[in-house]
């Protein structure tokens, strides 16, 4: 019996690179595919919603008047916007804890009524300005106008009809912290 075994090892360097080859025939250009089904329509977006900063209220701490009020400018006001969108005033109240130096809002949105005090807080919207209202109806003075301490307001133009239905959602029902969350608007 005869056995062989054969062994190789690399004795010799890697040559060079060949040159590249010729470019192959192009291939048939294939049919085009269906076109898809139409997606649902979305909800309308929230990229128009409008909000102010918060500004200080020009109303006194003792008015001694069955009424006062201030306004502010409302450069997005439009007649289009007046009769197919909303436009929301809220206020706040700042409260420091003095025993840890926290800071505590409490939201209203206007109109708004405080029993305690009797005060009611409105506001009315015309051409270029909103006006912030406090009033009594008990025949007394308003006394502290400055209870609220900060106003912002919020437009949400109308809607856009979808499907012939529009789309509503109650807004006057939701809280400030709930248009905020829903629209994205920050502090």
């Amino acid at each position: 019996m005869v056995s062989l075994f054969w062994a190789c090892s690399k004795d010799g360097e890697i040559g060079p690179i060949g040159p590249q080859g010729p470019q192959g025939a192009q291939g048939t250009v294939g049919q085009d595919g269906q076109d898809g089904a139409d997606g649902q329509d979305g909800e309308p977006g929230t990229a128009n919603v409008i909000y102010s900063d918060w500004f200080d209220t020009e109303l006194g701490d003792n008015i001694n008047a069955q009424t006062s009020s201030f306004s502010v400018d409302f450069p997005e006001s439009s007649a289009t916007l007046l009769n197919s969108g909303a436009v929301f005033v809220f206020g706040r109240r700042i409260f420091i804890d003095n025993i840890t130096g926290d800071l505590y809002y409490y939201f209203y949105q206007l109109p708004h009524s405080f029993n305690g005090s009797g005060n009611f807080y409105s506001f009315t919207v015309t051409n270029g300005e909103i006006q912030i209202f406090v009033q009594t109806f008990d025949g007394t003075s308003v006394g502290n106008g400055a209870f609220i301490q900060q106003y912002r307001y919020v437009v949400i133009p109308g809607g856009v009809a979808s499907s012939g239905k529009s789309i509503t959602e109650d807004y006057t029902k939701m809280t400030y912290e709930e248009i905020a969350e829903r629209f994205n608007i920050p502090d």
